[in-house]
């Protein structure tokens, strides 16, 4: 390889059948020893280190102490494909930070043209074709290098120096891109192993998330005079914004509660915990229930964002009589299937989803009497909406299908059916909405 004094060293990428990194020695025994030494000692610490910046740092030491240069910058693109500074270390070992000056139009010749570059005696080359950057920090040899994973660049690595007495040389520069086909490798593991550790650490915090989730919620259901009870809860992520309950008044009356707050995730199943806490805490009072989800509305409307909401059915059954009053918060109407008459019933009554106007008033609703062999379903929209493949809901009617077919078994088989129908439905896509179904069978 030719190297001129008065123009860049260019250098094409490695070729691992024609490129002969043997070239980086100089014939001096002493020389090559320390040279073999320093790579092999870069090579052993970027390969055994998981921590970026140290694996970065040891790139950046060890840069300086192949080349003799006085500076050395990793840069790399972040998320939005831009070139940022992440290390630049001096030769006394101090950190630069990110804000140091150096050769862009060096940097940018590299990143455009993807071939290492090298520069001496900067003093005696063509000020435009060097920029003046070069210029203005008295640069008198400067070495930039892709970093390249197989044929994706994923950063520069590049050094400087303003030294009379160090000449960056053609066997530098080849020992430099042996170096960095090396780092960029170890930097690039080392970027996606921790990318996994953070994507495990959230993935164990949802999960964590996702079973205190379940512990506040009923387990399966319940059995009290003359009525049979089962619930189940189904999310689409790891933590859900749907909720039911049942909650047991000193007075025997049995509160039956299903809601479902705007969105997924963490957020919607914050929302929905602090929604439960009010709740529990509102009903251990002697208050009625269109007082209890007016104050609980209240204290939901001071702290949800713009845009949240939550709405809510929330029924007491009189357990001596099997009557029902509930209170709608812009819930999906319950629905009731009679047995005797073999109809349908659905509780339309209500006022508006919780968390959207303040000084909101609740109305109760009710009674309504529920007869042996009577059906009680609560639900959140997850159900209803479930699509198949052409786009189809499972729709109201579908529900109904369920319910009829399958009014005499208990209420666990009824759920079941109705959780099996909907599966059948949407086939193998992923449901896009968390499920919850409540049933209430009068015995």
């Amino acid at each position: 390889m030719t190297f001129s004094r008065q123009t860049g060293i260019f250098l094409p990428d490695p070729d691992p059948v024609r490129d002969d990194y043997s070239d980086f020695l100089t014939g001096d025994i002493t020389e090559d020893r320390r040279r073999i030494s320093i790579l092999f000692e870069t090579l052993e610490d970027v390969n055994t280190s998981v921590d970026v910046r140290e694996v970065i740092q040891n790139v950046l030491d060890k840069s300086i102490a192949i080349t003799g240069a006085e500076r050395a910058l990793i840069m790399l693109y972040d998320d939005e494909n831009v070139f940022r500074i992440e290390m630049a270390r001096d030769s006394a070992g101090r950190d630069l930070g990110d804000k140091v000056q150096y050769s862009h139009s060096v940097a940018m010749r590299v990143a455009k043209d993807g071939r290492g570059i090298c520069l001496i005696d900067t003093a005696n080359q063509d000020e435009i074709s060097l920029g003046q950057s070069i210029l203005d920090l008295k640069l008198l040899t400067v070495m930039c290098v892709p970093l390249r994973v197989k044929s994706r660049m994923i950063g520069l690595l590049y050094v400087d120096s303003r030294a009379t007495n160090r000449e960056f040389t053609d066997r530098d520069l080849t020992l430099f891109k042996a170096l960095a086909g090396q780092v960029a490798v170890a930097v690039d593991n080392s970027r996606l192993l921790q990318h996994y550790v953070d994507k495990q650490r959230i993935e164990q915090g949802l999960a964590m998330a996702r079973d205190i989730q379940r512990s506040l919620l009923p387990r399966g259901g319940m059995l009290v005079d003359g009525l049979e009870i089962h619930g189940v809860s189904v999310p689409c992520e790891e933590t859900s914004g749907d909720y039911f309950d049942y909650i047991r008044r000193s007075d025997g009356r049995l509160g039956l509660v299903v809601g479902d707050v705007s969105g997924h995730g963490i957020g919607a199943a914050l929302l929905m915990s602090t929604a439960r806490a009010l709740l529990r805490s509102l009903t251990a009072t002697d208050a009625e229930p269109a007082d209890i989800i007016t104050r609980v509305n209240a204290f939901l409307s001071e702290d949800v964002e713009t845009g949240r909401f939550m709405t809510l059915f929330y029924g007491e059954v009189s357990l001596s009589d099997r009557t029902l009053t509930y209170v709608r918060a812009g819930h999906n109407e319950p629905i009731i299937y009679r047995r005797e008459t073999d109809s349908f019933e659905e509780l339309a009554e209500g006022g508006i989803a919780l968390g959207v106007i303040d000084d909101f008033r609740f109305d109760l609703d009710g009674p309504v009497s529920l007869h042996h062999g009577d059906l009680l379903f609560l639900y959140t929209d997850g159900i209803v909406e479930a699509m198949d493949a052409r786009g189809e809901p499972f729709g109201v009617e579908r529900v109904h299908t369920v319910l009829r077919a399958h009014r005499d078994e208990s209420a666990r088989n009824i759920v079941d059916s109705l959780r099996v129908a909907v599966q059948a439905h949407i086939g193998t896509d992923e449901r896009q909405d968390d499920l919850t179904l409540v049933l209430a069978k009068a015995i």
